[in-house]
């Protein structure tokens, strides 16, 4: 019934934006203003048509269609992306240029690891100087945020814990590749593992259980018999309608435990992303695009773990994951690629051997693993079936 009045609101806006009504106006615009208005409108009338039309998700609060809304954003995106795909280095550096006026300029990467030492007696200022810089960095409450983010999400302390070893895992290789990722011991394990990433995730996992204790008893707003009341309804439609206990079950079998590890390579993948894309595209840390991005990211994770959590537990023969899941894979995927074109060239420093050699090692092991893992299952089930 709200669809009318929606899309009349909708014509009418488009009707201003364009100038239809006003032809005069709009021919004293540049064709490159001409242009974006132009291009912003279509995303506009896409996520519009979206909001009223897209699949719905299994999430409903707040309300099904902002989650329909998200995926909206997700396509666009997505098609973004693509589009940027197809550009050269030098071009789409130059394209970053109308999101931001600022981009477009090579930006010095800071390496954490170049003076490792905790006190530095010749600094006159603060002999204390690299904790501090360390401390006070944009990163650190990304960091905390981000894994208070993935806690509540996930709502597993063991998977938390091995997504938050494996990505320090990936920076100490990658880190021939990216200054950012050169850091020093006490950094990467005491200030990012031990501190931020744990309170992170000790934040998250209380959220968690706060939600998961609560008592889900909802009464309508017009029920509702004082102001506060109301106000308070209000509010709690910001919450989730119901907490559902996700078991991931990872040694269940070889192919949970192959399904899961995905999923965790596929988180490392978006956050390793992050800092390439920063890289090729020069873009700096403290940049907008940069929070808008881990914003959508963490907007699409949310259906997106609960559609592929929803997928693992579901036992009929014939099933299918989520268009949101479809959606953060394709994202993931085409940055990797832009990371893949664009970096050719910029990275003239080889993989250490002993690196090669770990995760060669590495793989070899996880295959046989795998391999033992599934070969001692099918003799169970040989035995059993005689």
């Amino acid at each position: 019934k709200k669809d009318v009045p929606e899309l009349m609101r909708d014509k009418q806006q488009i009707n201003w934006a364009s100038g239809a009504l006003d032809p005069e106006g709009a021919a004293s615009h540049s064709s490159a203003t001409s242009i974006k208005r132009g291009v912003w409108a279509m995303i506009a009338v896409f996520l519009a048509y979206c909001t009223l039309q897209a699949p719905s998700t299994i999430l409903i609060r707040p309300h099904p269609a902002f989650w329909r809304l998200v995926h909206g954003l997700a396509v666009v995106y997505l098609v973004a992306l693509t589009f940027l795909l197809f550009q050269n280095r030098d071009d789409a550096r130059r394209f970053m240029k109308h999101l931001s006026p600022d981009l477009g300029v090579e930006l010095p990467e800071r390496s954490y690891g170049a003076d490792c030492r905790l006190y530095v007696p010749e600094n006159p200022k603060n002999k204390f100087i690299n904790i501090y810089e360390t401390l006070f960095d944009e990163f650190v409450v990304a960091h905390v945020l981000g894994w208070w983010g993935k806690a509540v999400m996930i709502r597993n302390q063991a998977l938390l814990w091995v997504l938050s070893i494996g990505f320090e895992l990936m920076e100490l290789t990658f880190r021939h590749m990216l200054p950012n990722f050169n850091e020093c011991w006490w950094d990467s394990i005491i200030l990012d593992i031990l501190i931020c990433n744990w309170f992170g995730i000790w934040a998250g996992m209380h959220t968690v259980r706060y939600f998961d204790g609560k008592t889900y008893e909802w009464v309508g707003l017009s029920r509702q018999p004082s102001i506060m009341g109301k106000v308070k309804r209000s509010l709690s439609q910001f919450t989730p309608a119901q907490w559902d206990k996700d078991q991931w079950q990872p040694f269940m079998g070889p192919l949970r435990f192959i399904q899961v590890l995905f999923l965790c390579v596929v988180f490392m993948m978006v956050e390793l992303n992050t800092f390439f894309l920063k890289f090729c595209l020069w873009i700096p840390p403290r940049n907008p695009l940069v929070v808008y991005r881990l914003i959508l990211w963490w907007l699409i994770a949310i259906p997106t773990i609960r559609e592929y959590n929803s997928y693992l537990q579901d036992s009929k023969p014939v099933k299918k994951v989520g268009a949101f899941c479809w959606l953060s894979v394709a994202i993931c995927i085409v940055e990797l690629l832009i990371c893949m074109k664009f970096g050719h060239g910029l990275f003239h420093d080889p993989m250490p051997t002993w690196l090669i050699i770990f995760w060669r090692s590495a793989g070899i092991a996880f295959v046989i693993f795998l391999l033992a893992w599934s070969w001692r299952n099918h003799q169970k089930f040989r035995r059993k079936n005689l």
